[in-house]
């Protein structure tokens, strides 16, 4: 009896002990999928949290890839073999080997680039690095500046601060400006339409004067040797009291050299941000317009292995496929507005005659750095011209027109001592006028 009662406790014991092990084993369990089920939650959360991370830079390079394409088809323009670095920054490599000077922001001047996935104007690195660079005039991709309200949806002082990337609300903007880096060039004259050959050069270079290479006169203003000037990305829009420099707007019109001229000074101040102590800026001169045409009949512009392209007449849609067709480099960076769009008043003058513009004998004989003065002579003695100005050198010239795409071509006299250009929807085009308001006539601002 004893012996059964100890084998029944025996067993008792044993089943008890083969349950708590069941129920051990049953505890662990549990506890192992507690600490997957928090190491997966772990892992789901940092993967939240870097996903807009990972989002942004897939982003980022599938823009660079995106403008890499884009520009892919002036992979064969030559590139020179200069090393662009700024100092005191070694370790960012500046995008540009093309030899281009970096542009001279003036205050009030933001950097800016195109976003080609989000079609917007973004703010550029100023340092231009290599990925989605500020610039790349080796790919014909010029630097563009805006100036911004001084409160908008955001201020001016919030973009100036901003990092690059900062988007740039398009009602924010108040004018474009396009850098021209200085250069020297060499061209073959009476040749017709050419690829013109252009070299970039530091301001501190000795200028040539030929028989090679000329350093073009656009580049040295009031005695002092520029880097490069700013011009208008786009003629003067707005009206006359609201000045901007804008896309898809009309030029204003219809006024005279002086009141376009007097006028350009509202650009200074609180509200678009440029300092005239720091800042020259004024009504484009013709040489300047000179400047444009040149670097855009280059390999850094509209040309590419001695072919130059045809450039289409002003389209308002700007930054569309056939609206970039009339940009002075065929993609968004260029210059707009020179062939298309108003007429445009230059200052260049026949021997300081003041005709209607509105200045007087004094104003022009005391303000003789605002204006290229061009020797008296008839309309078609066009070796009056000056190097670089886009005219004597693009003959020859046959009944008043030149022979690159037979654009109209007439010197300015006594009668008509003030030029304008953009005549018949060319770039090269080049005729005179009183210096009064015409409906037809706007203007181009410059700025240094």
């Amino acid at each position: 009896m004893k012996k059964k009662e100890q084998k029944t406790v025996d067993n008792l014991v044993k089943e008890n002990n083969e349950e708590s092990k069941v129920e051990n084993l049953d505890n662990n369990v549990g506890i192992k999928d507690y600490k997957f089920v928090i190491i997966l939650l772990v892992v789901i959360a940092v993967f939240a949290f870097s996903m807009p991370l990972i989002f942004k830079g897939i982003k980022k390079l599938e823009e660079s890839n995106f403008i890499d394409n884009l520009f892919s088809k002036n992979n064969s323009v030559p590139v020179d073999n200069v090393e662009n670095k700024t100092p005191g920054k070694a370790e960012i490599v500046n995008a540009d080997k093309s030899g281009a000077n970096a542009p001279v922001l003036k205050d009030g001047m933001i950097p800016v680039r195109y976003n080609y996935i989000e079609k917007k104007w973004v703010k550029a690195n100023a340092d231009n690095p290599d990925t989605n660079s500020w610039y790349n005039y080796a790919k014909k991709e010029w630097a563009n500046a805006i100036l911004v309200r001084e409160n908008g949806t955001k201020t001016r002082e919030f973009y100036e601060n901003a990092k690059p990337d900062t988007m740039i609300n398009d009602e924010d903007i108040l004018a474009f400006y396009v850098w021209i880096p200085r250069y020297k060039y060499s061209i073959v004259s009476s040749t017709g339409l050419q690829q013109i050959d252009i070299s970039f050069e530091e301001k501190t270079a000795t200028k040539t004067t030929g028989p090679n290479y000329i350093t073009h006169p656009a580049f040295t203003f009031d005695g002092n040797e520029l880097a490069g000037i700013w011009v208008g990305k786009f003629e003067v829009t707005g009206d006359f009291n609201n000045l901007t420099i804008l896309p898809n707007r009309n030029a204003v019109v219809n006024q005279s050299i002086s009141n376009m001229f007097n006028a350009i000074k509202g650009f200074y101040g609180s509200y678009y941000g440029l300092n005239s102590e720091t800042t020259n800026l004024r009504l484009i001169k013709n040489s300047e317009w000179g400047a444009i045409v040149y670097l855009t009949n280059s390999k850094y512009g509209i040309c590419r292995n001695k072919e130059c392209s045809e450039m289409s007449t002003y389209n308002f849609d700007y930054s569309s496929d056939a609206g970039v067709n009339s940009s002075t480099t065929g993609n968004v960076t260029g210059v707009y507005a020179m062939n298309g769009s108003a007429m445009e008043y230059v200052m260049g003058n026949n021997n300081s005659v003041v005709g209607e513009s509105g200045f007087d004998s004094v104003w022009m004989s005391e303000n003789r750095k605002y204006y290229d003065n061009y020797t008296n002579g008839s309309e078609i003695e066009y070796t009056r011209g000056i190097s670089g100005d886009a005219t004597v050198e693009f003959g020859p010239f046959n009944n008043g027109q030149s022979s690159w795409n037979n654009s109209f071509s007439k010197f300015v006299t006594n009668d008509n001592p003030w030029f304008f250009r953009d005549i018949n929807n060319s770039i090269y085009s080049f005729s005179s006028y009183t210096g009064g308001p015409h409906y037809q006539v706007g203007f181009r601002l410059s700025l240094s």
